[in-house]
């Protein structure tokens, strides 16, 4: 069969299909060619969409796994696409970076008198009724006799910058004349009393612990935190007048002890302090007639300090309790004590004074030599204490005319 008959053969078969199915296919038309636009669009939107919460959500995972902190996480761009809602990072908590709060140190004057409280050690060498260490109070005491007690009132000052008041407290034991302490307590977490420390203590006798202190009268607020003490510069002991100056000196907390950070360092000349040289002459003894002897002593006192010498100048005679002593001039004296004392005004800066005095004795006198000195006392005869504790007493030559 030639090709081209096969050629007609297919073209007849293909039209007569053609034929057949046409009533069966219908054309898509321009709603159809709509629909399927809007399909693909809507496709494309959704797979954006999905693009740009993957790229939001990114760092916002980055920045949960690494930890928030201040500044939140890192700035995404506006979307366009507000279907997709950024979450809202989670606020830093601010219990993990504050500090938990110091507790309150303020601690009334009745819980510490009932308290047991760690009280540093007292200056070397003083006396052994001064408890230390672990001290229980009662009712602001302790020890055998009581001598260890509170004094005063509490003060508050927030002297280690915490954020809360501490209690400063005015301490002393008195086994014999009295030693101080300035105290700082606070409480711990648990609410237990805890000794900070010792602001300053007084010397004690004799000078000891490197302070010219050894009164404390009482103790203030300072400013940003300090302490002010009113200190002064005499230990009074066994009926002495109490001579000391008053000054005011500041301590602030340093981190690990107090240290002193204003006012003075040391103490002037003091106008209470007695500091006069004795001079008595010969006592010459005669016999008189009523067999008695009697002679005339006389006794200068000179005063060395640049001050008057302070409340009345008291000149006292070592001479046998039988013997009697009248003044002549210069002073006044007190037979109902003994030693028999005559008192006197005060001498000025630099000045003298001459007393005459009569000493009268039963009988021939049996000893070679007498002794005076001089002292200063206050109204209710209290001794002012001696410049360098000088209170030897001058000597006489008692003889027989």
């Amino acid at each position: 069969m030639p090709d081209f008959d096969n050629d007609d053969l297919l073209s007849s078969a293909f039209a007569e299909f053609r034929g057949e199915a046409s009533s069966y296919v219908k054309p898509a038309g321009t709603a159809a060619a709509r629909a399927t636009v809007q399909h693909r669009r809507k496709v494309r939107t959704i797979a954006a969409s999905a693009i740009a919460a993957l790229a939001i959500a990114t760092p916002v995972a980055a920045y949960a796994a690494a930890g928030s902190d201040s500044n939140g996480p890192p700035a995404t761009p506006e979307a366009s696409t507000s279907a997709v809602e950024t979450p809202s990072p989670t606020a830093p908590s601010t219990a993990a970076s504050s500090t938990a709060a110091a507790p309150d140190g303020r601690i009334s004057k009745a819980d510490l008198g009932n308290a047991t409280l760690s009280i540093p050690s007292w200056p070397k060498g003083f006396d052994a009724g001064c408890p230390t260490g672990p001290v229980k109070l009662s009712g602001g005491k302790a020890g055998s006799t009581g001598s260890f007690r509170l004094e005063g009132d509490p003060v508050y000052v927030d002297v280690d910058h915490d954020g809360a008041q501490e209690t400063v407290m005015l301490l002393s034991c008195s086994p014999q004349g009295s030693d101080y302490k300035v105290l700082v307590f606070d409480r711990d977490t648990a609410g237990a009393i805890v000794t900070l420390g010792q602001v300053v203590g007084s010397a004690g006798s004799e000078g000891r612990q490197g302070t010219d202190i050894e009164t404390i009268w009482q103790v203030q607020a300072g400013d940003g935190g300090q302490v002010r003490v009113d200190v002064g510069e005499y230990r009074p002991c066994c009926d002495m007048a109490q001579a000391s100056q008053h000054q005011w000196r500041t301590y602030g907390w340093n981190g690990t002890a107090f240290a002193q950070t204003g006012g003075p360092t040391a103490f002037g000349p003091n106008p209470n302090i007695t500091d006069v040289t004795v001079a008595a002459g010969k006592l010459t003894m005669t016999a008189t007639g009523s067999g008695t002897w009697a002679g005339t002593l006389t006794v200068t006192v000179h005063n060395n300090a640049q001050f008057a010498t302070p409340g009345k100048l008291r000149i006292a005679f070592g001479v046998p309790d039988t013997w009697t002593v009248q003044a002549v001039s210069g002073c006044t004296i007190q037979p109902d004590e003994l030693p028999v004392p005559c008192l006197s005004g005060s001498i000025p800066a630099g000045g003298s004074k001459v007393f005459t005095l009569k000493v009268t004795a039963p009988a021939a006198p049996q000893q070679s030599e007498g002794s005076v000195y001089s002292s200063a006392q206050d109204d209710q005869g209290r001794g002012y204490p001696f410049r360098n504790n000088n209170v030897a007493p001058a000597k006489f030559q008692i003889v027989q005319g």
